[in-house]
């Protein structure tokens, strides 16, 4: 489990260096003796953070910079070094206590005082740096491999790194050099800080899904200052007020000296809106130095700025766009955090972060959010048609918008309130249809305000918006009562109640907002519009009708595919119930939905790195590249990586499972303490007892009722410290709580199912990984349900049982005795049945044999009296997981395929062979089917079949043309396997239609 904490520093008992004694003496008189102490303590022991806070807790600039030459100076207490550092040098947070930004800024220039040769050393190479663009890639990499020689490892340097790995055509001959770099920062060993820089630019991965992660996870660390935190802090890489320059360059002093540079280089190129903070620069920095970075500037200011953003990139007015992340604004936004040392490009990150930045940490920073952009108020521009952002346009009044840039603008309009009342019903729309991710920006108080200034219609469409954002932001569904209810109101009003007649009114006009609809009116969602959704088959039927409409109108393929898997679900479900409402539940379909959407830096790496691996581990390892240099330290770094990767991957999804509000086990045990299930099941057998009327005469007005009654207030009082402090997940403020959502990856049983994992990994290929995460979570979850199981069972029954007893130790009448094993009895079952709770993991997948799935089949097209015939070896051969219902899908397809075209009254044959992959829970399952085709229509059977695998299966095509026949097949096991594996041979009047995919096996435990 990660461990928030910055490493403790054990001074050398030596005498104190002269440059520290002088600087002793620079300190105020009444700071003196302080610092003196602690210094001398420093020397005898440990430096601790305390002592750290201590010798930095100054109120003028003049006492910081003296610390600064304290803490941070060749021969400081902290032992500092600039050069050559490697990347687990750089914690990933620190437990400074922020001073006010004048404080920390001369706190970072006496830093940079205290290594004044080395400081314009850095000011040189970020000038050098700042021209990758400009040369070759080989030069470009070869400048970077010289500072990483260097300086070592730092947060500009990854940033660097990263936008060459993405963006520049690297030849093999140059990712050599790239590797040794890496092997210089020891990349392998702590990769975070590279990571953290290539998520914030690779534009496959959402910017809004990496903040919703990071300020989940980080929420209660915070503490008022999200820059302590590297990850956080590279999300908003420029300060977005004065107050907020403290931690902006804490961070950088804390991660490296050319860290700390370019801080106040950047701080230099906002010095026209950061005026009070440049001024404490001018102020504190040695003139040389502060000389040295003006002419930097001057430097890179003549320099062209870097073309980021290929004039062939972005989406393109009245273009089919399956995203907004592909906006030209958006991705000029995301990669400025590598060259702000570009005025331009700095100023409009700068104006960006202040807006959007802000709101992606609104999560962290607590109420009482106060802006820090300029008001917008041009309501014209916010309405005219998209166009192709350019840079140059940024603040200018003909700035042509596009989806992102129009949201910047767009959330500073209602920066004023009053302006909220100017948008129409019909300008409402509009500007939910042409912006994005306001759930992810909005904040509640803005959504209240816009949903009580608006019109009927308008107010429909606020609360299809604040349902999306409470669902993302909300552990308790119910808090979106009121939106919800007004959401009804108006569907039975204007449609008689028909959720599917609403979206195909809204769906075609407004596509965006039909988007925010798929993401918010989920099943669980549903079931509580209980005015229009009478029970949970309705709420199925009616979330398959929302996908198959939005998925329609904008053309999205991943919109079908989810509707189709409800029916598939619920078809496989027959089986076996899907939900078991008395055990722990996470629904395993919504999570895979989830980790396909919000792919994190490191499942995007990985994905790209595995086949490579894969093909490496499968060939010799003596591997020779195109240009004739051995390749044999590549196999050794990339599988370290490999672990690393999956490790990273690993920990980030097992969290989800736990907490993730929509389909986690936090969600599961809102559910039961929210709905009052555990006060009721917990009182119910205890109330039963003491409500016998036969037990009355010896309870009521007597010292032995007394007793009971004082006993069962203290019972009540354990209930809610069960529902508050152990049925929840553990935390700083919570340690008591029964669960945790981190790994431990030093324990035995994590690294064996970690190592699991990876090995299965290596063999399956990147398409099967969502779904083998699922299983690991399953896995690592199993033991803390168990013991978590126990505790109830048997710790907590013996606790209140204890307590029971001491309550009624001075009563010993047979009558009394009689109440008192009555309410043992009752505390014993219901410590049980709570218990039970957390027994047996129901995954909401079903297992399944092929005649099983094949027996489903026929019953759902009324062929139980002509059952399929199903041969092969090893029938009894159970599948699991979503690999069931892939089977299902691709199994359905072609029997109906035989029963519809075949010849009439013959018989259906389905052949299998299922071999295991070793070293794994998969196995390789071919799987055909046979038909006789009717003589008439044999040639015409065959061409059909030929034409549909020689087709395209494209998502657009899939939706214009129907997720349905043989293209489905091939769609499937082309998701699963990396390309389609159907095939067909005919045999005389036999055609036999096959595929092939790897499918998850169950265990034992799956069977039960």
């Amino acid at each position: 489990m990660t461990r928030w904490t910055s490493p403790q520093i054990r001074s050398r008992p030596r005498p104190v260096a002269a440059n520290v004694s002088s600087a002793i003496k620079r300190f105020s008189e009444n700071r003196r003796n302080v610092i003196r102490g602690a210094v001398t303590a420093a020397r005898r022991g440990i430096l601790t953070t305390d002592a750290i806070n201590l010798i930095r807790a100054n109120v003028a600039e003049g006492d910081m910079v003296a610390a600064a030459t304290i803490l941070e100076s060749p021969q400081g207490l902290r032992q500092r070094k600039v050069f050559g550092l490697r990347q687990s040098d750089i914690a990933i947070n620190h437990h400074h206590q922020r001073r006010s930004a004048n404080l920390e800024l001369a706190y970072t220039c006496g830093f940079l005082n205290s290594w004044k040769s080395e400081a314009m050393m850095a000011i040189e190479t970020i000038a050098v740096l700042s021209r990758l663009t400009d040369v070759s890639v080989s030069d470009a990499i070869g400048a970077i491999s010289k500072a990483a020689e260097k300086w070592g490892a730092s947060n500009y340097l990854a940033l660097k790194i990263s936008y060459i790995r993405e963006f520049l055509k690297v030849d093999e001959a140059d990712m050599v050099i790239l590797a040794s770099i890496d092997a210089t920062l020891g990349h392998s060993q702590s990769p975070m800080i590279q990571y953290s820089a290539l998520e914030n630019i690779k534009t496959k991965i959402s910017l809004f899904s990496i903040a919703r992660r990071h300020t989940n996870i980080l929420m209660d660390h915070v503490k008022g200052d999200f820059r302590r935190f590297h990850t956080l802090n590279n999300l908003v890489p420029t300060p977005i007020s004065h107050d907020d320059c403290a931690g902006f360059v804490l961070r950088g002093t804390e991660s490296s000296l050319l860290d700390a540079v370019r801080c106040l280089l950047i701080i230099a190129n906002l010095r026209d809106r950061l005026p009070d903070a440049y001024a404490a620069i001018q102020r504190n920095l040695d003139a040389d130095i502060l000389e040295s970075l003006l002419a930097a500037q001057d430097q890179v200011m003549a320099a062209s700025v870097p073309q980021i953003v290929d004039p062939s990139e972005g989406d393109k007015p009245g273009e089919e766009t399956s995203s907004f992340d592909n906006e030209r604004s958006l991705l000029y936004y995301r990669r400025s955090i590598v060259f702000l040392e570009f005025v331009p490009l700095c100023r409009f990150r700068h104006d960006l972060d202040r807006v959007i930045g802000h709101r992606l940490m609104a999560p962290v920073l607590g109420e009482g959010t106060r802006w820090n952009a300029e008001d917008f108020g041009s309501l014209e521009t916010l309405k005219q048609p998209d166009g192709v952002f350019e840079l140059d346009q940024h603040d200018a009044d003909g700035v042509q918008v596009d989806g992102f840039y129009r949201t910047y603008l767009f959330l500073r309009f209602i920066q004023t309130p009053s302006n909220l009342a100017l948008l129409s019903s019909d300008e409402v729309k509009y500007l939910f249809d042409t912006t994005m991710r306001l759930e992810a920006l909005l904040l509640e108080s803005e959504l209240k305000t816009m949903h009580l200034n608006a019109s009927e219609e308008a107010r429909a469409l606020i609360s299809v918006l604040a349902l999306s954002l409470y669902r993302g932001k909300s552990s308790d569904p119910d808090v979106d009562f009121d939106f919800r209810a007004n959401l009804e109101d108006y569907i039975i009003r204007n449609f008689s109640g028909s959720i599917p007649d609403f979206i195909e009114n809204l769906a075609p006009k407004s596509p965006q907002v039909a988007n925010y609809i798929a993401s918010s009116l989920d099943e669980v969602t549903l079931q509580k519009m209980y005015q229009i959704v009478d029970s949970p088959v309705s709420a199925e039927n009616a979330r398959r009708d929302i996908l198959t409409s939005v998925g329609v109108h904008l053309n999205k393929i991943e919109y079908i595919i989810e509707a189709e898997a409800i029916e598939t679900r619920s078809k496989v479900a027959k089986l076996r119930n899907y939900f078991d409402t008395s055990r722990m539940f996470v629904d395993s379909l919504a999570m895979k939905k989830w980790l396909g959407s919000n792919p994190s830096a490191y499942t995007e790496q990985y994905k790209e790195l595995l086949p490579k691996l894969t093909a490496r581990l499968a060939a010799s390892k003596s591997v020779v590249s195109a240009s004739g240099k051995e390749a044999k330290i590549d196999i050794v770094e990339l599988t370290s990586t490999d672990d690393y990767l999956v490790e990273r991957i690993a920990a980030d999804a097992f969290r989800e499972f736990c907490v993730n509000n929509e389909f986690g086990i936090e969600s599961y045990l809102g559910r039961r303490i929210r709905h009052n299930t555990l006060q009721g099941v917990m009182t119910k057998s205890v109330d039963a007892v003491l409500q016998r009327s036969d037990y009355n005469p010896i309870i009521a007005g007597t010292p032995f009722g007394a007793a009971l009654s004082a006993w069962e207030s203290g019972y009540k009082v354990f209930i809610e410290r069960m529902r508050r402090e152990f049925l929840q997940f553990r935390s700083a403020s919570n340690p008591s709580a029964l669960f945790n959502s981190e790994i431990d990856f030093t324990e035995t049983s994590a690294r064996r199912n970690l190592a699991q994992l990876i090995q299965t990994l290596r063999l399956s290929g990147p398409e099967m990984l969502d779904e083998l995460i699922i299983g690991f979570c399953w896995r690592q979850i199993a033991p803390q349900l168990d013991s978590a199981s126990r505790q109830i069972r048997v710790k907590m029954t013996q606790e209140i049982a204890q307590s029971l007893d001491q309550a009624l130790q001075r009563f010993n009448g047979p009558e009394e005795l009689k109440v008192k094993l009555a309410l043992e009895n009752g505390i014993t079952s219901v410590f049980a049945q709570v218990a039970s709770w957390f027994q047996i993991p129901q995954t909401g997948f079903v297992p399944a044999t092929i005649p099983e799935i094949c027996n489903i089949i026929d019953i759902e097209y009324g062929r139980p009296a002509n059952p399929t015939f199903v041969s092969g070896a090893d029938l009894d051969t159970s599948y699991y997981g979503i690999s069931v219902h892939r089977i299902y899908d691709c199994l359905a397809v072609l029997l109906q395929n035989a029963f519809k075209h075949g010849s009439e009254g013959s018989d259906v044959t389905v052949k299998m062979s299922t071999k295991p992959i070793e070293r794994t829970n998969l196995h390789l399952l071919d799987v055909s089917v046979q038909s006789v085709m009717p003589k008439a229509e044999a040639s015409r059977c065959i061409e059909r079949v030929a034409a549909a695998l020689n087709s395209s299966e494209t998502g657009k095509d899939m939706v214009t043309e129907g997720y349905s026949g043989i293209k489905k097949v091939k769609f499937i096991t082309r998701l699963n396997e990396g390309a389609p594996t159907v095939s067909f041979d005919v045999l005389d009047d036999i055609i036999e239609i096959r595929f092939q995919l790897k499918v998850e096996v169950a265990d034992e435990e799956a069977r039960d």
